[in-house]
């Protein structure tokens, strides 16, 4: 059995947003669409600039700041919805104890309390800052890996080698 306590910084809101965020295929999909409009864009208007036309309309603008969009998009999402998360006193923001063992995950904080069978979950994702211990692909439990002492850390892998269910991605 694993027990940690923690209340995640504004700082790691941001990183464990962004990382679960980063995570998700569809991310992995819109970043690649969005560095391939940068180059081609970057490359047409350096094609212009060399043969001397210096004309330029939202048809270059407009796809050249879509891929900065969807090549940043994780990060400016988690930007916008950090303040919000942060003022309305979100279970993100709240003092957490996290209690894992062979039956399940219990997560209990100031305004709620949760338990879930390891089975029932759709992956568990290790980054460099944080374990995300994810219910469906799109949302997480982010915990930061300040709360775990090296023996948690190897305790909880050797728990989770028994679970059947969820993806594991160790770092």
């Amino acid at each position: 059995m694993v027990q940690i306590e923690y209340k995640l910084t504004e700082k790691e809101v941001y990183k464990g947003l962004v990382q679960n965020n980063s995570s998700r295929l569809i991310t992995k999909i819109l970043r690649g669409l969005g560095v391939f409009l940068m180059v081609v864009m970057v490359f047409t208007t350096t094609v212009n600039l060399v043969n001397g036309i210096y004309y330029f309309s939202m048809s270059y603008l407009f796809p050249l700041l879509m891929g900065v969009y969807l090549t940043f998009l994780s990060e400016i999402t988690a930007k916008i919805q950090v303040p919000n998360l942060i003022k309305t006193k979100n279970p993100f923001v709240q003092e957490v104890k996290v209690r894992m063992d062979g039956n399940g995950f219990r997560m209990k904080g100031e305004s709620f309390s949760n338990f879930m069978e390891w089975e029932k979950f759709h992956s568990i994702v290790e980054t460099a800052d944080f374990f995300l211990v994810k219910p469906t692909e799109a949302s997480a439990n982010i915990m930061p890996k300040r709360a775990f002492t090296t023996e948690d850390v190897a305790e909880f892998r050797n728990l989770l080698e028994g679970v059947v269910g969820p993806k594991v991605k160790w770092k």
